[in-house]
């Protein structure tokens, strides 16, 4: 009979000793105050409002998943390097003695100590990282930029930590080359993405009208835009190379990328064709606007002496910007600071003058706030949306894991990354606005 009662005694036991040393692990972290329960719950639990189920909800599930506690410890890492033979909470078993231990990728101890040899006074250098140096924008290995981080990712203040821990997650799965910590990395992946560009003209002039309308294309744009009618050349730059190029286009290209490399390869390899016309449209294929409304858009950008504009937006379109729509009583235009990468005209002078503009991006977030910037610089403020004539844009911007946003994720590129590093570098406003005439 002693023989049968020993298992389930023993079983107590260590379900004893598992509960005492969950509550002696809770207690540790509870009284250490690295848990990030605010924005774990945010991360996580979709809700701050739900902090405090954050620290149950790590010790039952969130380890197991490799979820991170608190920005600079990684389960995962640490588990591999230093895994705990009594099955208690790896985070808790860190804080119990965190010099030397690998808390994280991004964290580099040594390295850390060298730059701020104060920390090393410290009890923990990592303790002493979190208590200052992440407040002070200290950073804690060579290939992390807090700096870098909180300008790109908009984390700035009391948010940084929640934004590195969203930054990190997003690291452990697809998004890990695009979320880049450093300039550099960010630098590196545009050059390659740039080298990687090859191409392939299929149809080439002659040039025959005064304007030029580029669609950036997967072959489904408008047929009315090949109208014979038209009052302005065609030129189409198919993302693939289509099995047979439209004869009516005066040029046809094919090339990988984007609209925004696209347009950079061609005022690079191919100037000469831009510095034939008088104004240049850059459409993308998802925008509805008539031949004979596109004849109007180039007569007033002429009329008005225009170096940068674009059609207002109708009713109902997808659009970023309120000052982009059409505006009821309009005189037929509005000054504004720049217009929006889906559809920039630009003059022979400014296309000229801000060629470089379009080598700074990828994605075209923040490239087009540049354009703006530069033309209205060197020419003042000739930049506006076009009431009297309007375009459609009937799909979705693509923000949320589509199809653009996930090959340029592929690629390394980040669009909300490369238009705050722009914005930034160029000490540049954040938001496309209508312009007071009177202040110029």
């Amino acid at each position: 009979m002693k023989a049968r009662g020993a298992a389930p005694l023993q079983n107590v036991k260590a379900g004893g000793r598992t509960i005492l040393t969950t509550l002696a692990d809770i207690w540790v972290i509870l009284k250490s105050g690295a848990f990030r329960h605010a924005d774990y719950a945010w991360l996580h639990l979709s809700s701050r409002y739900l902090a405090p189920l954050a620290l149950l909800h790590y010790m039952a599930i969130g380890e197991k998943r490799g979820l991170r506690p608190t920005p600079f410890f990684d389960p995962v890492y640490f588990g591999e390097r230093r895994p705990r033979r009594d099955g208690g909470n790896l985070f808790a078993g860190f804080l119990r003695a965190p010099r030397g231990a690998p808390a994280c990728r991004e964290f580099d101890e040594d390295w850390y100590v060298a730059q701020h040899p104060e920390a090393s006074r410290a009890s923990s250098p990592w303790a002493a990282f979190m208590r200052h140096g992440l407040a002070e924008l200290q950073d804690p290995a060579p290939d992390v930029s807090l700096a870098f981080v909180a300008q790109a990712y908009r984390g700035r203040n009391k948010r940084l930590a929640r934004t590195l821990m969203k930054v990190f997650e997003r690291r452990r799965g697809d998004g890990r080359l695009s979320c880049v910590l450093r300039l550099a990395d960010l630098k590196a992946n545009q050059a390659a993405f740039h080298d990687s560009i090859v191409l392939l003209s299929m149809v080439d002039g002659p040039v025959k009208r005064p304007c030029l309308v580029f669609v950036q294309t997967n072959g489904e744009h408008a047929a009315a835009l090949h109208d014979p009618s038209r009052g302005y050349d065609l030129l189409l730059n198919y993302y693939q190379p289509p099995k047979a190029p439209p004869l009516e286009a005066e040029f046809v290209f094919a090339q990988n990328g984007t609209k925004t490399t696209a347009i950079w390869k061609l005022l690079t390899e191919r100037p000469d064709i831009f510095q034939a016309y008088d104004h240049v449209l850059f459409l993308d294929d998802d925008i509805a606007i008539a031949p004979p409304r596109l004849n109007e858009f180039f007569a007033m950008m002429k009329m008005h002496g225009l170096d940068l504009a674009q059609p207002a937006l109708a009713a109902g379109s997808y659009g970023s910007f309120p000052a982009l729509f059409q505006k009821e009583g309009s005189p037929g235009f509005r000054l504004v600071n720049y217009v929006e990468i889906m559809m920039p005209a630009l003059s022979r002078r400014a296309l000229l003058a801000t060629r470089e503009c379009f080598a700074q991006g990828i994605s075209g977030f923040g490239v087009d706030a540049l354009v703006g910037d530069k033309v209205h610089r060197l020419f003042g403020p000739h930049i506006a949306v076009i009431d009297s004539v309007t375009a459609r844009h009937d799909r979705p911007i693509d923000l949320d894991g589509g199809p653009l946003y996930r090959y340029l994720s592929a690629n390394g590129i980040d669009p909300g990354v490369e238009m705050w590093t722009i914005l930034a570098e160029n000490g540049l406003e954040h938001g496309l606005r209508e312009t007071d005439p009177d202040a110029h």
